[in-house]
């Protein structure tokens, strides 16, 4: 009875067909395909920097101090809360709350979104809790930018 067992085992293991991958294979395929784009993108930046070169400004002096100071363009929205938000809360002070609100709403927003949505799909029509945040903190942003730009 166990020589017939071991018998039907191997008989089944010799009909396996091999697996079949879906899409390209990496190499060449998908190679050449990012090398070919690759190329083309440091080409057309050679290009763009060859037709128009870039000016030199004046040098740096460190005992020069530029009026007023901005942040760089991704923290403007920062600034601009900072700028916003005028009152203490208890002994935290404003300008505490002014600098971590916005830092821990915005990347605090980032991670809770795929607990917040669940959804599986990834058309975008039907993922509407996940836009909906996404465009609330664009919009967020967006209008913070614009605050600390106007009201410096």
């Amino acid at each position: 009875m166990s020589l017939i067992e071991i018998e039907k085992h191997e008989v089944e293991e010799e009909s396996h067909e091999p697996v079949r991958i879906r899409g390209l294979p990496f190499f060449p395929h998908f190679l050449l395909r990012e090398v070919v784009v690759m190329c083309l993108v440091a080409g057309s930046l050679i290009l763009m920097a060859s037709i128009y070169p870039a000016g030199l400004l004046k040098p740096a002096d460190p005992f020069d101090t530029p009026t007023p100071i901005y942040p760089e363009w991704y923290f403007l929205y920062v600034f601009g809360f900072l700028k916003f938000w005028t009152w203490n809360i208890g002994p935290i002070e404003a300008k505490v709350i002014g600098v971590t609100l916005p830092m821990v709403l915005w990347y605090g927003l980032l991670f809770l979104v795929p607990f917040i949505d669940r959804n599986p799909s990834s058309d975008i029509r039907k993922r509407k809790i996940a836009v909906a945040l996404g465009v609330i903190a664009i919009l967020g942003i967006l209008y913070f930018t614009y605050y600390s730009i106007v009201y410096h």
